[in-house]
């Protein structure tokens, strides 16, 4: 096998994702098109960091979906929406607290 390419995490990680997101709902699948993906690009092998320093928020937002960690941009979204995009990024459900 080759040497160690250091973009393999990251587009491992976008892949599992963008597998995912498949079966999601299309509210789900374009906020993972449009938000996530592009920033796992961007942050490179910074990627896996950034979704693990945003984990927690999800859990407040599955409480409250208007939770100031999501910066306004779930107000509209129900907890089972939430929960479902957790899943997605993640590989896991999200255990109520």
């Amino acid at each position: 096998m080759g040497g160690y390419a250091p973009e393999t995490s990251e587009s491992e990680l976008a892949a599992g994702i963008s597998e995912r997101a498949n079966t999601a709902s299309e509210k789900i699948q374009s906020r993972v098109q449009e938000t996530f993906l592009p920033n796992i690009q961007k942050l490179g092998s910074m990627a896996e960091s950034w979704l693990s320093g945003i984990q927690s928020d999800f859990h407040n937002l599955a409480q409250d979906p208007e939770d100031e960690s999501g910066g306004g941009k779930y107000a509209d979204w129900t907890p089972d929406e939430i929960k479902e995009l957790y899943s997605v990024l993640y590989g896991e459900e999200l255990e109520d607290e």
